[in-house]
């Protein structure tokens, strides 16, 4: 949303040391980030995030922090209380005839043939539920979707920008939704933004499971989740003009040599599922983590004045310390019954981490425990978050690191003795 050109005291211009949260997608797994969001409250109040960038069921999140009018503690508090008594009948249709309906369709539609007497289908489940509890939650306008509460800290000075991203099921391209300040549209390749009042139909698009919840129409076609091809996801934070990025992922990276999930026999739809969707969605923070940091250590020897307009980025990657799918796996008893029998048909008994499930695991007490999971995960990287928070290599009294040092790939922070070594693996 195009705002005025020039700056006022309510709407401080863009600064070189403007701090970005990323978050990611992982469908249930975006509990933890609330975790964390809380953490960072309670020990950091604060904090203030100018830009917020969301994807898949983190656009949900994002969204919300965006709009929300009081202090990060309040919003947290609030987010919370969400995730904490969500339930899967208030994400999906759960009960008999709506799940044996849908299936039922599906079946015949594959036996159909393409023929006219073909059903038509949407989604393996019906996400009406979820669009009522988002409603209410973001107090939606009831005709047009609109969240208010996204201009209104705009216009109050206290968000920059925020972006949620899609993908168009038509051109196959990642599109980037903005909402902020003095913001321009930019092209690339395979994604493009495009500036817009967001609305909950944003939210529900980059958040749409692909198969598993039915596409959303916006203005140009019909969206589904950012994260299917979505190759950069720290591009629209740094196009917002982040130097900071705080990036909470909700994928865990097994040590090496801890072993794999095989099955007895062949692998069940339920694990082939998990590998793709872990694909799709979550490995390319990962891959742009990495690129990230190569061009930081290139940019680190260069004078500013032949950077060519590039500039180093401190990034800070936060991830799950236990493997969420094998959480999951501990609540899949407690899931709604016909549900249950139909993910059991897939195989979620089959494998000890069934990542699929983890995605879809609505269930209260797992969700309590990623939240739990996300705090304590904070706290133990709680000088490496200070430090950037502090933001320009400044040095905390709580970590006594300088927070240019938390630029690493997997969240570990790099000693500046490891830079040289690293950049001579880079030639």
């Amino acid at each position: 949303m195009p705002g005025p050109t020039a700056a006022t005291p309510a709407h401080r211009p863009r600064g070189a040391d403007d701090l970005a949260i990323v978050l990611t997608g992982g469908g249930a797994r975006a509990a933890y980030q609330v975790g964390f969001l809380r953490w960072v409250a309670e020990h950091i109040p604060d904090t203030h995030f100018p830009i917020v960038s969301g994807v898949s069921a983190g656009a949900i999140n994002a969204a919300f922090l965006a709009a929300h009018p009081g202090p990060l503690a309040v919003a947290a508090d609030r987010l919370c209380d969400l995730w904490s008594r969500l339930t899967a009948d208030r994400v999906f249709r759960t009960d008999g005839p709506s799940l044996a309906g849908l299936v039922a369709r599906w079946g015949i539609r594959l036996l159909a043939g393409g023929t006219p007497l073909a059903p038509k289908v949407q989604g393996l489940v019906d996400t009406s539920p979820l669009r009522d509890t988002l409603a209410g939650v973001f107090d939606s306008d009831p005709g047009d979707g609109a969240i208010p509460g996204i201009a209104d800290n705009i216009d109050a000075g206290r968000l920059w920008a925020l972006a949620l991203v899609t993908s168009h099921y038509g051109t196959g391209h990642s599109v980037v939704w903005t909402q902020g300040r003095d913001l321009h549209e930019w092209e690339r390749a395979d994604r493009h933004s495009r500036n817009t009042a967001l609305t909950l139909d944003h939210v529900l698009a980059s958040s749409a499971l692909p198969l598993f919840f039915p596409a959303v129409r916006l203005a140009d076609g019909w969206h589904g989740d950012g994260g299917i091809r979505l190759t950069a996801p720290f591009s629209p934070a740094l196009r917002l003009g982040a130097n900071r990025v705080l990036a909470i992922s909700t994928r865990y990276v097994a040590a090496e040599g801890s072993g794999g999930d095989d099955a007895p026999g062949h692998p069940p739809p339920m694990q082939i599922a998990g590998q793709l969707l872990n694909a799709v969605f979550l490995d390319d923070l990962d891959r742009d983590a990495q690129e990230l940091e190569r061009i930081n250590l290139l940019l680190h020897d260069v004078a500013p004045e032949k950077r060519r307009g590039m500039r180093e980025v401190e990034l800070l990657v936060i991830r799950p310390s236990v493997d969420l799918s094998r959480l999951a796996a501990e609540y899949e008893a407690h899931l709604p019954r016909v549900f249950r029998h139909l993910v059991r048909g897939l195989g979620s008994r089959e494998i000890a981490s069934p990542d699929v499930l983890s995605l879809l695991t609505f269930e209260p007490e797992y969700l309590r425990r990623l939240i739990a999971l996300g705090e304590t995960d904070a706290a133990a990287r709680a000088d490496d978050i200070r430090a950037l928070i502090a933001g320009g290599g400044r040095r905390t009294a709580a970590s006594g690191t300088s927070a240019a040092s938390a630029t690493a790939t997997y969240a570990c922070t790099k000693a500046e003795s490891r830079r040289e070594d690293r950049a001579e693996e880079l030639r």
